[in-house]
């Protein structure tokens, strides 16, 4: 049994699924994404799904708590978890390999100045913002790699548990990265003039913030409502 999934079978078929649902929300996005550079309408159309796809994996177990008839949906963070992961390391690469050029101090955010022959910090916010993804794409590297029964089987079920609620530090960690680079960076700043149109999606991550947060706080005022009830009785 793996992990509580019947067969290889309907493994494959939930990976298929998750990833045709995750591809169908990168080709809306980049649909949006029209009048942006190639590069960038990549990279940003790849970190939609992402997200999705992690907000997906926090939220289904607090939404099964509130209504228990979305339990269904429960077995089904696993694969969101998983291409979260598959699908924010190549956004990372794309941006590491188009964007810093493979630089450090350029994903950090500085810039080499010949004047001077130092490394001068160019985008305040930057580089803190990038680093969140980072931390956020590792942590979720680190969960798809033990979302299998031998490394359950390694570590220990209640060690194991443990280890994925960290999938809610990725979640709030990849969350403050999208809402820098949708509603801080690309506005007008003595270091750059140029005007970009506002991000058509950063209301959608703004929703995707809020209602995590929501979920979650009234999943745990309705467990300790129902277990205060039972104790009552």
């Amino acid at each position: 049994m793996l992990l509580g999934t019947r067969s290889w079978s309907t493994v494959l078929r939930r990976h298929l699924l998750t990833a045709l649902i995750a591809a169908g929300i990168g080709f809306g996005a980049w649909s949006l994404y029209s009048t942006w550079s190639p590069d960038m309408r990549l990279w940003k159309s790849l970190g939609v799904p992402a997200i999705g796809l992690l907000w997906f994996a926090i939220v289904a177990g607090p939404l099964a708590r509130i209504w228990p008839r979305l339990l269904p949906l429960v077995p089904w963070r696993r694969e969101a978890g998983i291409w979260f992961a598959v699908v924010s390391a190549v956004h990372g690469y794309l941006v590491w390999d188009g964007w810093a050029r493979w630089d450090v101090a350029g994903l950090l955010g500085y810039q080499f100045s010949p004047e001077t022959g130092l490394y001068l910090r160019a985008e305040p916010g930057f580089g803190l913002a990038n680093l969140l993804g980072l931390m956020s794409l590792m942590l979720g590297i680190a969960l798809a790699a033990t979302s299998f029964d031998r490394a359950v089987a390694f570590v220990g079920v209640s060690s194991w548990k443990w280890m994925h609620t960290l999938a809610y530090a990725a979640f709030y960690l990849v969350a403050l990265h999208v809402i820098y680079f949708a509603f801080i960076h690309y506005s007008p700043s003595p270091m750059r003039m140029t005007l970009y149109e506002p991000n058509p999606l950063r209301y959608y991550y703004l929703a995707l913030l809020v209602t995590a947060v929501g979920a979650q706080a009234t999943a745990f005022v309705t467990t300790v409502w129902r277990r205060r009830s039972v104790g009552a009785l």
